[in-house]
């Protein structure tokens, strides 16, 4: 299948068309009509899209300055229901504004990505108050010996295979409740909890088989999972796009880049990192900026030459360490330049061939 850059049109278009003979007078009419009962949904930064976005993002900040203040002042009872209660509200909140003929359904959509995000927040204080959220092991403490070494080991490792599996206890109810929520919303920002749960359980899984990095720290495996996933968001964005009515191609071209960058950003700005990590990343740095052309999309393009950018000022500044490499660069650009110089007269010259 054939992706087509989306194509917009005026009145001067169909005016054109018509004094064209490529369509009717009628069919003007009868396409204008259709607009007119279905109006795009897409309306673009008013006002009122401002204010919810601004009023969202307060909600979570307020949320999250008064947990920071009341959570450790609470028992665990309290805890949970403080979260508990909180997300009935933020819930109950969201379900009468989205009942409003989808006159509010932005701010619905955007209170319930709240009540989502406090779901996690309830299964952490049902856990820990339940006794069985793990708590740090007591470490040997003064001069160590061989054994005391291997008891240090030995916690270690218990304590980080807890601590994932309880990681993924939290995990599993938030995405169960995000594919619940977007069952009921089709909402495109519920998406991001969705991908933000699925990459928490894979990293999870990784770290459990991997006796030597428990400690939730992101090395090569765990870096091209996230990469991995990145990828598989990106492209379902290239995928779905044009296919629904919501725009959800822009939330998986968001979060599938910033996947790609964490996870081979890990691999290739890593000091002692291989010249092949280095190549991956601008090679799929190139790949997302050569896309851009026939999905006409200027994020593509603007993601894809900051990366490249990034990543040649990196060997600039911290491989080479040379005015000379800079120097280079500027070369380079002029060279790019060029070809974009040449590449424009070819086509001119074959556009106009063809208009004679």
């Amino acid at each position: 299948m054939t992706v087509m850059p989306p194509r917009r049109f005026s009145d001067a278009d169909l005016e054109r068309w018509v004094e064209r003979g490529i369509i009717t007078a009628q069919q003007r009419e009868a396409a204008l009509a259709d607009i007119a009962r279905h109006p795009a949904t897409d309306e673009g930064l008013q006002l009122t899209t401002l204010l919810y976005y601004g009023g969202g993002l307060l909600v979570l900040l307020a949320y999250a300055v008064f947990l920071g203040f009341q959570w450790e002042e609470s028992n665990e009872a309290a805890r949970v229901a403080i979260a508990a209660s909180s997300l009935v509200f933020f819930a109950v909140v969201s379900f009468a504004l989205s009942r409003q003929k989808g006159r509010f359904r932005l701010p619905a959509e955007l209170l319930q990505l709240v009540a989502i995000a406090i779901v996690p927040l309830l299964t952490f204080a049902v856990l820990d108050a339940a006794g069985l959220w793990p708590d740090t092991p007591n470490y040997p403490r003064g001069r160590f010996d061989d054994a005391a070494y291997a008891a240090y080991d030995a916690a270690r490792a218990d304590y980080q295979r807890d601590l994932a599996f309880a990681r993924m206890a939290v995990a599993v109810p938030t995405l169960l409740a995000a594919v619940a929520a977007f069952r009921w919303s089709r909402s495109p920002f519920v998406l991001v909890a969705i991908a933000a749960a699925i990459a928490s359980l894979a990293i999870d899984v990784s770290l459990l088989s991997d006796t030597d990095n428990r400690g939730y720290n992101l090395e090569t495996g765990q870096a091209l999972i996230v990469a991995g996933l990145g990828a598989a968001l990106f492209t379902a964005g290239v995928y779905v796009r044009n296919r629904y009515e919501r725009n959800y191609s822009l939330f998986f071209y968001g979060m599938g880049l910033a996947g790609l960058a964490m996870g081979l950003g890990i691999l290739a700005f890593d000091g002692s990192a291989a010249w092949g990590w280095g190549v991956l990343w601008l090679a799929t740095s190139l790949t997302v900026f050569a896309v851009s052309i026939p999905l006409q999309e200027r994020l593509f393009a603007a993601a894809g030459l900051a990366a490249i950018y990034v990543y040649f000022a990196r060997l600039v500044f911290d491989v080479y360490e040379s005015a000379n490499a800079a120097f280079a660069l500027i070369v380079l650009g002029l060279l790019v330049i060029a070809a974009g110089v040449i590449y424009q007269r070819l086509t001119e010259g074959v556009l106009n061939r063809d208009v004679q």
